[in-house]
């Protein structure tokens, strides 16, 4: 089957898809995952000026959920161990593996908004927004798996992406008899601080979180200079603290 008919398989099957470019990442000029789209006409058309392009899925309006495990240090099992060693499973028959070698675990959930959580712990994301899909290139589905094999989002994803607080199981390494919630994690996770290698990623990642658990951006401002000031190896100068904040602030108004 060509490229082109597993698109229409997947428009036929009630997914949403929008075109990228040919081995990228980015949509093709004109397009956002905002136009996906299950227009088999226009999806013709795109495939008549570039057959090579790459696709995109609008998970939000495709009723899906993707956890997104990277693949950056070349380690696939040191997230999936971090994953179960706090209590979250990922039971799916439908797993992509990505152009970077990482996998997409697919999931079914209706009414989700278009979001994610990036770094949800370290090497894993969680989109409801949109992912690139195969059969774009370098992107296969494991195991001959179709879309009738997707299942039902667990629930620990649902409330993750909903900023709710998120029980666990106790973490291997963390002898307290207590569970931990969401709020703790992110607590750690400043307090654990950054050095500079990767400030204005840390900084940033730090404060998309402060406003995605509904602190007001004047008060995710004010503690983000405190974290900047104690817990940030050196600080980033005022400035570039400023343009950081802005940045992720204009990101955030315009989900």
């Amino acid at each position: 089957m060509n490229r082109l008919d597993q698109v229409i398989k997947m428009v036929q099957h009630g997914l949403y898809v929008y075109p990228i470019v040919p081995n990228g990442k980015q949509p093709i000029k004109n397009y956002s995952y905002l136009k996906a789209t299950q227009d088999i006409a226009l999806i013709k058309r795109w495939f008549m000026d570039e057959p090579n392009i790459n696709i995109g899925l609008n998970l939000a309006k495709s009723n899906l959920i993707v956890v997104d495990i990277d693949n950056h240090n070349n380690d696939l099992q040191a997230p999936l161990q971090s994953l179960s060693n706090l209590g979250y499973k990922l039971p799916s028959d439908y797993v992509e593996r990505t152009k970077s070698g990482g996998l997409h675990f697919y999931y079914k959930s209706d009414g989700i908004p278009a979001t994610r959580k990036t770094k949800f712990i370290d090497g894993v994301d969680l989109l409801s927004d949109f992912v690139v899909s195969s059969p774009s290139t370098n992107y296969k589905i494991l195991n001959g798996a179709t879309l009738d094999d997707i299942p039902q989002t667990p629930r620990w994803i649902i409330k993750a992406l909903d900023n709710r607080a998120m029980p666990s199981d106790r973490m291997q390494d963390n002898p307290t008899p207590y569970r931990r919630y969401y709020t703790g994690y992110l607590i750690d996770e400043i307090v654990t601080g950054v050095d500079a290698g990767n400030r204005n990623n840390w900084i940033a990642s730090i404060f998309g979180k402060l406003l995605r658990a509904g602190a007001s951006p004047k008060n995710a401002y004010s503690l983000l200079q405190l974290v900047n000031d104690n817990y940030v190896q050196p600080p980033l100068p005022a400035k570039e603290l400023d343009n950081v904040a802005e940045s992720i602030l204009k990101r955030f108004i315009n989900e």
